[in-house]
């Protein structure tokens, strides 16, 4: 993960000396003197670039950067529009990257990281040429990797007698360009940024010394080594400079490694549950089976909500599986997961979300009805719930004006003689209902509906 922080635009964008073939200021007392310089700005800059701008022979960009790079005039020192200079120029011809181009500005990106010449060429109006240079260095993409302890490692010593080791690694530094890097750590996961410890070496590891157990969990209660553990987030910021001083700062993702319980050896696992998409997470009622490698029960659960966490203790072991399926909710069936348990450790686990796969069914509440009467449906899904925004029924291909209540979907009964109705639903899961149709046949004062029937992929 990276961001770039700038102390200007991106680009500092300035004026060069230029560098003739021949003396490219024109002797003569009573002819105007034309000299020009070469800018580079952000591709989003639609401005003149002077006089924003100051005066250099090197431009710092990044790899794929979108930049404007810009030739500009002085008449007899003052600096004149592209449209003032036209008068005492001929011809100007650009060669970026050994790319040539004929305008007063060229946009332009460069696909890899180095050190690039350019050049702006004009022939002015006594036939002199102008020839302008700079070098355009376009810097590596910069980027922090954590590297140990391995994220979620959890088997840390909490009184930390030997120091822990922080290592990561820094890649994408040029040559012209130098970092520094910051180490920041906390025991709570939103203050990681705002909590320095100092800065370190780029390239080298550094021990994290004093003890790592907090004297209370982040809900502010005492902590019991029993049962709880502390856990350390800690990232890296880099700061790299130019030659020219400008920076820009990058940012490694935030690890985690955590501290060892002081029992008598059990391990603690927890597990985050939840039927993914549900709109009712307290009708959900989840049981679930931890077994051991060996096939044996370890323990039950029952009567549990979706969205909650699973919390056991168990001796150490291996290949520990979790089976967990909604029971009432039936649609979401079962999910499973496994995992290894060290001693004295304490898991947390990804959240384990159960899925609903099934699409929404749909019938008519009634077949036979009279015609006055209004046509329901009941739609029903028993897993995340039938989205009411995504229900719409057409009668002949006209939009039908709709309510839907108590899983029953109503409307007016609009046929004259023989229609087709199609009715589209979705539950929160996505899972769209089947795509079918039915017929609406109206004999006088009774109606018939029958169906479904599967539309063909052209209707």
């Amino acid at each position: 993960m990276m961001h770039r922080i700038l102390s200007t635009f991106i680009f500092t964008a300035i004026a060069l000396p230029f560098i003739a073939c021949s003396d490219s200021e024109i002797q003569s007392s009573d002819i105007p003197q034309i000299t020009q310089s070469i800018f580079i700005v952000p591709e989003t800059y639609r401005k003149d670039p002077y006089p924003a701008f100051k005066t250099s022979d090197k431009f710092y960009v990044n790899v794929n950067e979108k930049i404007r790079i810009c030739g500009g005039y002085f008449i007899n020192g003052e600096y004149a529009t592209a449209e003032e200079a036209m008068p005492y120029y001929n011809t100007h011809k650009w060669t970026i990257d050994n790319y040539e181009a004929s305008a007063t500005s060229v946009y332009y990106s460069f696909e890899k990281p180095g050190i690039f010449d350019i050049e702006f060429e004009t022939v002015d109006h006594l036939g002199d040429s102008l020839i302008s240079k700079a070098q355009v260095y376009v810097s590596t993409p910069e980027t922090i990797t954590l590297q140990s302890p391995a994220n979620n490692y959890n088997q840390i010593d909490g009184e930390n007698v030997n120091g822990v080791v922080l290592s990561w690694s820094l890649s994408g530094i040029d040559p012209w360009e130098t970092a520094t890097c910051i180490l920041y750590a906390n025991h709570d996961r939103q203050a990681v940024w705002r909590s320095p410890l100092g800065e370190v070496d780029c390239a080298k590891p550094v021990y994290l010394l004093g003890t790592l157990d907090a004297d209370s969990t982040v809900f502010k209660r005492p902590v019991d080594y029993t049962v709880d553990i502390s856990t350390i987030y800690w990232s890296i910021q880099a700061d790299i400079k130019n030659e020219k001083g400008l920076s820009e700062h990058a940012f490694s993702e935030v690890f985690n490694f955590s501290t060892k319980l002081k029992n008598n050896g059990k391990a603690i696992v927890e597990i985050p549950v939840s039927c993914k998409f549900n709109q009712y997470p307290e009708k959900s009622l989840l049981t679930g089976t931890f077994i051991s490698a060996a096939g044996d029960t370890l323990s039950k659960i029952s009567g549990i909500k979706s969205n909650t966490t699973v919390n056991q203790t168990f001796d150490p072991q291996s290949n520990i599986k979790f089976v967990v399926c909604d029971s009432f909710r039936t649609e979401y069936g079962c999910a499973t997961t496994t995992f290894d348990l060290a001693p004295s450790t304490k898991t947390t686990l990804d959240t384990l979300f159960l899925l609903d796969k099934t699409k929404p069914n749909m019938v008519p509440v009634r077949t036979e009805l009279p015609t006055a009467s209004k046509i329901q449906f009941s739609i029903l899904d028993n897993g995340a719930g039938v989205n009411v925004s995504k229900i719409q029924a057409f009668m002949n291909n006209d939009s039908l004006q709709i309510k839907f209540d108590d899983y029953t979907l109503s409307f007016i009964n609009s046929c004259k003689k023989e229609c087709k109705l199609v009715i589209t639903a979705e539950d929160y899961a996505h899972n769209k209902a089947p795509d079918v149709y039915w017929i609406v046949k109206v004999n006088g004062s009774e109606t018939k509906i029958s169906g479904p029937y599967a539309r063909l992929e052209e209707e």
